[in-house]
């Protein structure tokens, strides 16, 4: 019975990542930061003291568009044609999550800032290496979660992003609009694919939208 419940979640799991929507959400928030990376960038004197005081706001404003359109696409898209699928989450799971995610984050920068301190004529571009190295490991969780491969190719191409940007000579913060406008684009594209199989796989019917 145990296995059997264990494997309705992994495909109540599935499901929610079975339309692209996550990939859309992603690329959306990397587009977001990779634009206000650039603009940054760009500018000098109190207003670029005024986007870095905006990074907060924009995160926050980025993860509630990204909420919403995860929302809308499933609303609009997903639901009228399979239907809603929810499941019970397991919170105790959650939190070793998160502190397995914090203790690999602060690893990271952690190696990074020791790397800098021994040898402070490196030139590596930590930003953008930090950005794909976290990404990625968001991204290797959540295919390590739901059981999908193509999010351990995500996270693959993150990280090699990021390392590539890291050792390239470019400065830190034009690698970062680099960074997160170049994997905006790969996000869409995988999440354009994966959606398109998914309406291939489930065409709307006539009158479904009504009934539901």
């Amino acid at each position: 019975m145990t296995n059997d419940l264990k494997r309705s979640q992994l495909r109540a799991i599935q499901y929610f990542y079975a339309d692209g929507s996550c990939e859309f959400a992603f690329g959306l928030f990397c587009l977001l930061l990779g634009v206000y990376f650039f603009v940054e960038s760009h500018v000098r004197g109190w207003l670029s003291l005024v986007l870095d005081a905006s990074l907060v706001l924009v995160v926050l404003g980025g993860a509630w568009l990204t909420n919403r359109l995860v929302r809308q696409l499933k609303e609009n898209i997903t639901w009228p044609r399979t239907g809603y699928v929810a499941y019970t989450r397991q919170h105790g799971l959650r939190r070793r999550i998160r502190v397995v995610i914090g203790m690999l984050v602060g690893g990271v920068v952690a190696a990074a800032a020791a790397a800098l301190i021994i040898d402070p004529t490196i030139h590596v571009a930590t930003m953008p290496l930090l950005s794909g190295l976290l990404l990625g490991l968001v991204l290797a969780i959540l295919g390590w979660r739901a059981k999908l491969p193509r999010f351990y190719l995500l996270a693959g191409l993150s990280a090699l992003a990021g390392i590539a940007l890291a050792f390239s000579g470019i400065e830190n913060f034009s690698g970062l609009p680099i960074y997160y406008l170049g994997m905006s684009l790969v996000l869409f594209a995988s999440g354009a694919c994966v959606l398109r199989a998914y309406l291939r796989q489930n065409p709307e019917k006539a009158g479904d939208s009504d009934e539901q």
